[in-house]
């Protein structure tokens, strides 16, 4: 899909992710649909901004049917026909209706009769009935209360939480010193730390990195949570992570919008890792950012997983393990890697190189002047992966000038000189004598 229909495709599952994450009875399903269909939203390149409870379910039975590609959106069947509803009428009832919720159906038709004049076109009582019902704007849908879902795990995996942490000074390896950045994700209903580790940068390279290693953890694989709740900060709002965890089946909460019950539990952990394990890391005598994360594993799998929680009356692994038999895991077959690789368009120069990321790769000639898309390791620059038009190209190596300086010039090969087709008038001179008369 093109880069427009993934991005409408993300949103749609972002609406109805907490529909699809989990199996639900009809009663539950159909109450969880109305909940979210009475907030608005903010659609992709549209001014609409509220959902049906039937176009919720629609998308909800597309995504079980056929996964994540099946939210992308289909061509229209009636391309080039003419509608009851103009999309400047559709505009101006949704306007008059936001205006005041009370206006009844024949108030509302005389109040577009006035603003729209004799250019009014004439609608049904059903037609607009089913207008406003799928835009969210029947007097019932724009007056409910805002509902907010509150998140308490029962389960392990059902929720994760994920942070930063700005942690200890360590050595550079070119030398000088640095910062560590702990990005760690915590299980709610365990407290068990799926994944925790230092890096040289707070950015989402860094956090998605976590997230990988996390998924993929011990003990037996960590598995996928049912919900992510992470903060609101501009790296946790990317495309890349939003597409990642609609293709693991995740649900991203953002603590500002919803804050349900705050962000505490992980907090209080990170209260504990200094308290423990911070405390005793010596600033007079750095170490190097391996030797700290090795320390932190250790620490980890030997003390926190095993020391019992006062929340919870036993430590964080046998809570956990309590509930292994329903904690969801990816499919054996699944190249957790790739899932998390980056994806960028980028257009081919005239020479196939591009630059993906601060380093020029070279491409198959033949996709000089094209837009492909890179995928990528973006903390392992050595497999990067050249996708054109939905397929697998090639494998990209980066430019090394030197080499090819030293690669030799072929020159091109000249195309044959036509056959003459006219008089040779060398061969005709040698049949003539030099005062003109021909040789005998």
């Amino acid at each position: 899909m093109d880069a427009k229909a993934e991005k409408l495709a993300l949103f749609r599952y972002g609406v109805i992710a907490s529909l699809v994450i989990e199996t639900l009875p009809r009663g539950e399903l159909t109450h969880r649909a109305q909940e979210i269909a009475a907030r608005h939203y903010d659609f992709p390149d549209s001014k609409r901004t509220a959902v049906s409870v039937d176009t919720l379910l629609d998308w909800a039975g597309r995504y079980r049917n056929g996964g994540f590609e099946a939210l992308a959106p289909k061509p229209r069947q009636d391309r080039g026909q003419s509608r009851a509803v103009t999309p400047q009428l559709a505009s101006l009832i949704e306007r008059l209706k936001r205006e005041n919720p009370h206006r009844t159906g024949t108030t509302l038709l005389r109040e577009l009769a006035l603003s729209a004049g004799q250019a009014a076109p004439a609608i049904s009582p059903a037609t607009r009935y089913r207008f406003l019902q799928q835009r969210g704007l029947s007097e019932r849908q724009l007056l409910a209360p805002q509902a907010h879902q509150k998140f308490a795990a029962e389960l392990s995996n059902q929720i994760w939480q994920a942070d930063m942490l700005f942690g200890p000074w360590v050595r550079r390896p070119s030398g000088g010193r640095m910062q560590a950045l702990l990005h760690a994700t915590l299980d709610d209903a365990s407290r068990l730390i799926p994944h925790a580790q230092f890096y040289a940068s707070q950015g989402l390279h860094a956090s998605l990195d976590c997230l990988r290693h996390a998924v993929a953890g011990v003990p037996s694989g960590s598995g996928v949570p049912i919900r992510l709740y992470i903060d609101h900060a501009k790296i946790y709002r990317s495309p890349q992570l939003a597409r990642i965890a609609a293709s693991l089946g995740t649900l991203i909460i953002h603590s500002r919008p919803y804050q349900p019950e705050g962000r505490g539990k992980i907090e209080r952990c990170f209260r504990t890792v200094r308290e423990q394990f911070l405390a005793k890391v010596d600033p007079k005598h750095p170490l190097s950012l391996d030797e700290l994360n090795d320390r932190l594993r250790v620490w980890i799998e030997s003390v926190y997983h095993r020391s019992e929680h006062s929340a919870l009356g036993t430590t964080p692994l046998l809570r956990w393990q309590r509930d292994i038999e329903q904690v969801r895991q990816l499919p054996p077959s699944t190249d957790l890697r790739r899932l998390f690789f980056h994806r960028l368009d980028r257009l081919v120069r005239r020479d196939s190189t591009f630059l993906p990321h601060n380093l020029f790769y070279e491409a198959p000639p033949h996709l000089a002047g094209h837009t492909i898309e890179v995928r990528f390791d973006p903390l392992d620059s050595a497999l990067v992966e050249i996708w054109f038009q939905g397929k697998l190209q090639a494998t990209a190596r980066p430019v090394d000038p030197v080499v090819n300086g030293q690669l030799p010039f072929v020159k091109p090969t000249a195309s044959p000189e036509p056959e003459p087709t006219g008089i040779n008038f060398v061969e005709l001179l040698k049949q003539k004598n030099v005062d003109g008369k021909d040789e005998e």
